[in-house]
């Protein structure tokens, strides 16, 4: 289907890794999500609905990451004007914030980050490294 990536789990084994899927499936697994957390009725409406609509895509081979589902339905009209629904979906995009890898996480502390272009003198020293060789 496709590559995996970082946020709410779509059940493939991995723990804390959700398998990129089609709309309709991502939109099924926001709505579990959402039942789970207590959210609002109005916010498992909302996706319901778009489930709905999303039936035609059932089956297509195109992935959506979750992230960007919850993204699109929290610019829709009924989330901007319901805080409750708002809210129910913004908890969801904090669940993605919380397990995203900063590069703080993945590189010490004392690692040199800067990155700095390098001078000619660097490259021509390498150059002249490789002809002697």
């Amino acid at each position: 289907m496709g590559a995996p990536a970082v946020g709410l789990h779509a059940h493939t084994g991995d723990p804390g890794r959700e398998q990129v899927v089609n709309a309709y499936e991502q939109l099924v697994a926001i709505q579990r999500q959402l039942e789970l957390n207590g959210a609002s009725e109005d916010s498992v409406e909302l996706v319901a609905k778009f489930i709905k609509r999303a039936e035609s895509e059932r089956d297509s081979q195109t992935s959506v990451a979750q992230v960007m589902m919850v993204r699109h339905l929290l610019r829709q009209r009924e989330a901007l004007d319901n805080d409750a629904i708002y809210n129910d979906l913004q908890e969801l995009m904090d669940g993605y914030e919380s397990r995203r890898v900063s590069e703080d996480d993945v590189r010490p502390a004392y690692e040199d980050t800067d990155r700095r272009p390098r001078p000619h003198s660097y490259y021509k020293s390498m150059r002249q490294e490789d002809k002697k060789k």
